[in-house]
Formats: structure tokens, sequence, C-alpha cells
């Protein structure tokens, strides 16, 4: 299987390593206009468009502001494939072949996580590279997922409210920790379990907290200890939220 990798952001610099790994993907070019990649070894190196060899499939593991750019200037007769969770299969509009590999996952250059048994949620326009995409997929010994465009920009969206608002909170928290000299760690457990009842509880059986039970005497205080405005903004309209939810009943 070979192909092309353009992006070496987080989720590019994952995919060098996954592809690197097995040894029936052949990497045949890795590029990036501005990052430094002296320090990677073992693949062909290239800094811009026009160097690349042409090949048979592009990745594009870039920003979704510069998926139509790059791509406009790939050969016509490739697969070209985005990593975007929230752009559609036909943001591509000038190839035929078009595709998409999206992993749901959240990379930090700093953690070293697999994809074995990761969802990735893979689309084609045909049949054949939908399969190359599957196989692509089952090579790295992850989940190939087969959904449309509607059903990923969906996902990507619900993708944001657990990971990227949540970990938002996790820092708010971990602030309000730090000016009164606690430690965050002490968070962690709860944190944990807060995701572990997911295996056994849905979301919503899982609720806790003074807002589900109208606790307004707990909710004034917090709202008291609160000097940051736009963070007691948030904790009003989360409080409200949840509350009009379960109770309908505004606090």
């Amino acid at each position: 299987m070979e192909l092309s990798l353009i992006g070496s952001g987080k989720l590019g610099r994952r995919l060098y390593r996954e592809f690197a790994q097995h040894s029936s993907i052949k990497l045949i070019q890795w590029m990036d206009r501005s990052a430094d990649l002296s320090s990677i070894q073992g693949v062909n190196l290239v800094a811009s468009l026009d160097s690349l060899e042409e090949v048979d499939c592009y990745m594009l593991a870039v920003t979704d502001e510069s998926i139509e750019n790059i791509a406009s200037q790939l050969p016509k007769n490739s697969l070209v494939i985005h990593t975007s969770g929230g752009t559609g299969l036909n943001f591509i509009s000038n190839y035929k072949r078009r595709g998409v590999f999206y992993p749901i996952q959240s990379f930090s250059i700093e953690r070293m996580i697999g994809f074995s048994n990761l969802p990735i949620c893979i689309e084609a326009t045909n049949d054949q590279d939908l399969s190359f995409l599957e196989q692509l997929t089952l090579k790295l010994q992850a989940n190939p997922i087969k959904i449309n465009s509607q059903q990923r920009k969906s996902l990507h969206l619900a993708a944001v409210l657990v990971n990227n608002f949540t970990n938002y909170l996790f820092t708010q928290a971990e602030a309000i920790c730090k000016q009164n000299d606690i430690s965050f760690d002490l968070l962690k457990p709860l944190i944990h379990e807060t995701i572990n009842k997911l295996d056994d509880l849905k979301p919503k059986e899982a609720q806790t907290g003074p807002a589900i039970r109208g606790d307004k005497k707990t909710i004034k205080a917090h709202l008291e200890i609160i000097k940051d405005e736009e963070l007691e903004k948030l904790y009003k309209l989360l409080t409200n939220s949840i509350n009009n939810y379960y109770n309908n009943e505004k606090l």
C-alpha cells in the first residue's frame, strides 16, 4: 500500500510513526512546508508540493483551511484523502477520487497514542477506494467505521463537546486549584470515574451535582467564589442548561 503523507502536525507525526511500524504500508514521501523534520529519519522528506513524486494516494493531515488549496495542486488521477472530521467529502470538488480518513482521537506531540482498536471514520467516492481505506485502517489494527459526511460532521461536533469543551473546563478547574494552593491531582480520581462510569451508564443516567439537584444554596456559594466574569457566565449557563434539561426549572 503506497501513499504520500502531507502535513507534520500532531496527527501527521502520529500517522508517520504508525505507517513506519507496518512494513505492508510504504510511505513514499512525507511533506511539510514549515516544520523542522531534520531529526526524523527513515523517510524521504520534502518541503514543497513541487517536490512530491506522483503516487496513487495522497493523505492530507493539514488544517481544514488548507485542504482545498493543497488538493488542487495534486495529480488529478490520484486518490486524495483528508483527515478532517468537520470537512465534507465533496470539499475537494475537482477530484473524482476523494476519501476521508478521520481518527476519532485527540493527539498531542508529547503523548504516544497507538491506533490499535481506534475507531477511524472512512468514506470514499467509489467502492475500490473505500476498500483501500478499510484495508489501510485494518493494517493499523484500528476499527474502520463507514459513515457519510453529514454523520461525520455531527460526530465531530459531539467530539468537540466531550473533548475540547471538557478539557477547557479542566483548565478552569486547574486555575481555581492553583489560586487556592490546591493540587489539581486531587481531582483526577473524580475525572477518571466520570469517564469510567460511562461503561455502565448512559451519560444522562450518570449526571450528578448541584444543578440536577436544584441546590440553590451550593450554586450561590460557588458563584460567590468565582472571580472571573467569563467563568461566572459559563457556570450559570451550564447550571441552568443542566437544570432545565432534567427539571425544567431556572435557577
